[in-house]
C-alpha cells in the first residue's frame, strides 16, 4: 500500500557546480520534481524530503563534467561538499541525524548503521509501461575506503502495482548495475581494495572488479569534490500504464559519518515510453474525442474500447482530481466529473492502451 508522504522538511536549495558564487533558493519539493526531473509520460501526484534541507540541491554544470549537466542532487553530507575542483581529500560535512532506514542497510555489506540519511519521496503515474530515471554516484570514499565497512550506497525503491519485492511495502530497488547489484562504494569502484580496505569485504559480488567499468576516477578534477563517481547509469522498471507508484530515493553513510557522497539525478530523465495509440472509432477519426459538457459529463468518443475504461483527471501540474470506471452510453464511454473545473488533463486507459487530452470543464 503506498504511504503518506509526511516529512520533516520542505525545502530545496540551489547550487550551480563550478562557480566560485553560488546561490540558495527556496524551491517546493513538488515543484522541484516537476520543474527539475519529471520527463516526458509520467504525472508527478506528490512529492517530498526528509531531513535537512541543505542535503538537498538542484545542480547546473554546462560542461557536464559528471556525464550530466543539470538536475537533483541528494548529498549524505551538505550541497556544497558537491561542488568542485577535487582539491580536498576526504571532504565532510557534520552530522545529520535521520531515522534509520532498514531497507537500505540490508542492501550494504558488510551489515552496519546507515547515517546522515537523505530522502526524497515521490508519488507518480507512469502513462507507460516502463519508467526509467538516468542518474550518476559519486563518493569522497573513493578510493581508500573501498571494501571497508564504511560501504556508502543509494538506492531507488519502487512500490505499487505489479511490483512484488523484499523491501518494505513489497518495493523493489531499481538502482542497480548492469549485474544486478546495488549502487555502493564497495560495488563499484577501481576494482582494487583501498589503502583501509580488504577484498574480503566486496564478497557480495564475487566479480566486483568487473564493475570498475563504470567506476571514473575524479583525482584534480574540476567539476566536483568528490575523489570518483560512476558513469551514468540508468534505473528501470516495468509498470502498470495508470496506476499510482511509490518512488523512494535514499542515500546514506555507511558506519560512520564522515566523506560525504551524493546522487545526481538527471532533469528530464524520470520519464515513462509512449504507449500506442488506442484503436480509432469506426468514423476512423484521427483521435478519439475527449471533452467535457456544460453540466460537468467527461466524454470519450470511442466506442471500439473495451472495459474497463480507467479514466484519471488531473490539474494542470500533475495532481490528481479524479478516478473511475467510465460508463458506456452506446456511442462511447462517459463519466461525471464532480467539483472540478477549469483546464484539466484526461488520460484514459483500457486494453492496456491509452490517450490523452486537455478538456475544459466549465
Amino acid at each position: 500500500m503506498l504511504r503518506s508522504l509526511v516529512f520533516a522538511a520542505f525545502l530545496f536549495t540551489a547550487l550551480i557546480l563550478r562557480s566560485q558564487v553560488f546561490s540558495y533558493q527556496v524551491i517546493d519539493p513538488l515543484q522541484s520534481v516537476l520543474t527539475h526531473l519529471a520527463g516526458p509520460n509520467v504525472l508527478i501526484t506528490a512529492a517530498g524530503i526528509q531531513n535537512d534541507p541543505v542535503l538537498f540541491a538542484t545542480f547546473h554544470d554546462s560542461t557536464a563534467s559528471i556525464g550530466l549537466d543539470s538536475g537533483l542532487v541528494l548529498v549524505n553530507g551538505a550541497h556544497f561538499v558537491v561542488m568542485g575542483p577535487n582539491n580536498v581529500p576526504n571532504a565532510s560535512f557534520g552530522t545529520f541525524p535521520g531515522p534509520f532506514d532498514q531497507d537500505l542497510a540490508n542492501l550494504s555489506v558488510p551489515y552496519g548503521p546507515t547515517l546522515d540519511i537523505s530522502r526524497l519521496d515521490i508519488n507518480l503515474v507512469p502513462l507507460g509501461d516502463t519508467l526509467s530515471l538516468r542518474y550518476v554516484f559519486g563518493s569522497e570514499e573513493y578510493d581508500e575506503w573501498v571494501c571497508s565497512v564504511k560501504d556508502d550506497s543509494i538506492a531507488f525503491f519502487l512500490d505499487g502495482p505489479g511490483i512484488s519485492g523484499p523491501f518494505l511495502g513489497n518495493a523493489i530497488n531499481i538502482a542497480l548495475l548492469p549485474s544486478g547489484l546495488p549502487v555502493t562504494v564497495n560495488t563499484v569502484n577501481s576494482g582494487l581494495p583501498g589503502i583501509n580496505g580488504n577484498a574480503g569485504l566486496c564478497f557480495l559480488n564475487a566479480g566486483w572488479p568487473e564493475d570498475s567499468s563504470y567506476y571514473i576516477n575524479n583525482d584534480f578534477g574540476l567539476g566536483t569534490q568528490f575523489d570518483a563517481y560512476t558513469t551514468v547509469l540508468t534505473a528501470r522498471a516495468v509498470v502498470v500504464p495508470g496506476e499510482t507508484y511509490h518512488l523512494k530515493i535514499i542515500i546514506a553513510d555507511l558506519d560512520d559519518d564522515n566523506f560525504d557522497s551524493a546522487v545526481f539525478l538527471e532533469a528530464g530523465s524520470l520519464r515513462c515510453n509512449e504507449l500506442p495509440t488506442m484503436l480509432q472509432e469506426a468514423t476512423g477519426d484521427d483521435a478519439p474525442l475527449i471533452w467535457a459538457d456544460a453540466s460537468g459529463m467527461l466524454h470519450v468518443l470511442n466506442e471500439g474500447l473495451t472495459a474497463p475504461v480507467r479514466v484519471r483527471v488531473f490539474d494542470p501540474v500533475g495532481r490528481l482530481l479524479a478516478q473511475d470506471l467510465a460508463t458506456s452510453n452506446g456511442a462511447g464511454w462517459s463519466l461525471p466529473l464532480d467539483n472540478v473545473q477549469g483546464t484539466l488533463l484526461v488520460e484514459v486507459t483500457a486494453g492496456g492502451h491509452r490517450i490523452t487530452g486537455r478538456i475544459f470543464v466549465p
